[in-house]
């Protein structure tokens, strides 16, 4: 497709020069005489670009263009024009020509544009690759569900894909959150424009706001060319905004206003940006607690939460983890190479058993290392990670009862229960400081950064559930 060209020109003497001009160079050669046998060929033939000359007697060049680009960026048109005739050139250019040449025509130069113009459409041709093939994975961890609530999600999902209106996706971390929100994007009528995230939990509020907003060369110390923000990167697109709950209440009013007025501002510039895209929203924090503390904006809570999605924990939904699991080995099996057909009873009684704090990304993280670490058709214990171990026994190390009688030393045997142990401290100290996370550090002799961060690679949530 790439090398054919349809020459659309009234001069019999034209178009036969660029044939031979364009055929020595490998393009396959299509010709033209008017607007007519045109759409005909273009009906019956796989065309990368299109010559067109403006004047074609009667015929009206321009319109002609306008009817092409009303079907889609391709294919490609280049206008050929009088010398001198600029107005038309740029009458073209805004209605959606790749490009133009005046008469007498510089081969060289001809040459040159198509040349540009077959690697910008590789490059069109490979990213709508991409998001088709994106769009036939993402989503693939919402297995078919039984669960009452995760039935309801696929059915909202159905209903507002092809919406503009805000998303609100509620869950624990590990859900499956952005998942979701890809699959609302790439199963409507946005699969073909772009999908973009920010993660708003990992960005200091300086940062933040120039991420989303972009700025302006010399806003600050560093910035030192313009920059576009998510809004303008996501143009009639999708932004994602993730964890949107660890905003600070200045970052909240800002976004606020977006949501309200759909106009933004750089950082350091005066100009005023329209958004167009469409907004989704997610986070694992509590948000009516944070509404109760004056820590959310309620006027933006209600902005955002249009359409509202609450995602259940895994451990609500272990009637999916067989399906879950069962797919993640074929993934890391094409991933990795492996030949890992099938998990034992005992195995996958194990699994079902424990909470899974970290829910589908916990568990999609140990399938894949044991898949990874596997050698033969069979997953066995020995490849399975120390993921954990579930309530009742974790309850049991406790009691004294941990089970077979253990030889070593005493920090030898406990290595084993060490995170276990240390997550559940961490919880019950959180209870019992009311999920104050100043207190519950200074309780535990650790800063604030590292409690979040034990948090966050226990799979301990800030906030109540």
């Amino acid at each position: 497709m790439y090398s054919t060209i349809l020459i659309v020109d009234d001069e019999a003497g034209v178009r036969s020069g660029l044939r031979k001009l364009l055929s020595f160079h490998g393009y396959k050669v299509l010709e033209a005489e008017g607007i007519s046998t045109a759409r005909k060929l273009l009906r019956s033939q796989e065309v990368a670009f299109v010559l067109l000359d403006l004047r074609l007697g009667s015929e009206n060049g321009v319109e002609f263009l306008r009817e092409l680009k009303s079907e889609g960026p391709y294919p490609a048109v280049i206008v050929i024009t009088g010398y001198g005739d600029v107005r038309s050139a740029v009458e073209c250019m805004q209605a959606g020509a790749a490009n133009y040449i005046t008469k007498p025509i510089d081969h060289d130069l001809l040459l040159s544009i198509l040349e540009k113009e077959t690697k910008t459409i590789l490059f069109y041709r490979e990213n709508l690759a991409f998001r088709e093939t994106l769009a036939s994975t993402c989503g693939r961890e919402m297995v078919s569900s039984s669960h009452p609530e995760m039935r309801r999600v696929e059915g909202i999902i159905e209903k507002i894909k092809d919406s503009d209106a805000t998303v609100l996706i509620l869950g624990e971390t590990g859900t499956g959150k952005e998942l979701v929100a890809q699959k609302i994007h790439y199963s409507g009528m946005y699969r073909n424009r772009p999908f973009i995230s920010v993660n708003c939990a990992a960005i200091n509020d300086n940062l933040l706001e120039s991420e989303i907003f972009g700025h302006e060369r010399g806003a600050f110390t560093g910035a030192i060319q313009r920059k576009l923000g998510r809004f303008e990167l996501a143009g009639n697109g999708t932004l994602f905004l993730d964890e949107v709950g660890d905003m600070s209440l200045s970052m909240q009013s800002k976004l606020l206003r977006v949501l309200q007025e759909r106009t933004f501002e750089r950082v350091g510039g005066t100009k005023t940006l329209t958004a167009h895209c469409r907004i989704i929203a997610s986070t694992n924090r509590n948000l009516e607690r944070l509404l109760a503390e004056g820590r959310f904006r309620e006027d933006l809570y209600y902005r955002l939460s249009v359409v509202t999605l609450r995602l259940p924990p895994l451990r609500e939904r272990k009637e999916d983890i067989p399906l879950l699991v069962q797919q993640f080995i074929e993934e890391a099996n094409r991933m990795y190479h492996r030949r890992i057909r099938s998990i034992p009873p005992s195995i996958m009684n194990r699994i079902l058993l424990y909470d899974w704090p970290g829910n589908i990304r916990q568990l999609k993280n140990v399938i894949t290392n044991a898949v990874l670490l596997s050698e033969g058709e069979e997953l066995s214990s020995l490849d399975l990670p120390s993921f954990g171990r579930s309530r009742e026994s974790e309850d049991s190390l406790f009691s004294g009862t941990v089970g077979e009688p253990q030889k070593g030393s005493l920090k030898a045997r406990l290595e084993p229960y060490r995170e276990d142990l240390e997550a559940r401290i961490i919880r019950e100290c959180l209870e019992r400081n009311r999920y104050n996370i100043t207190r519950a550090a200074e309780e535990l002799g650790i800063s604030r950064k590292t409690l979040y961060f034990k948090l966050h690679r226990y799979h301990v949530s800030p906030d109540p559930q």
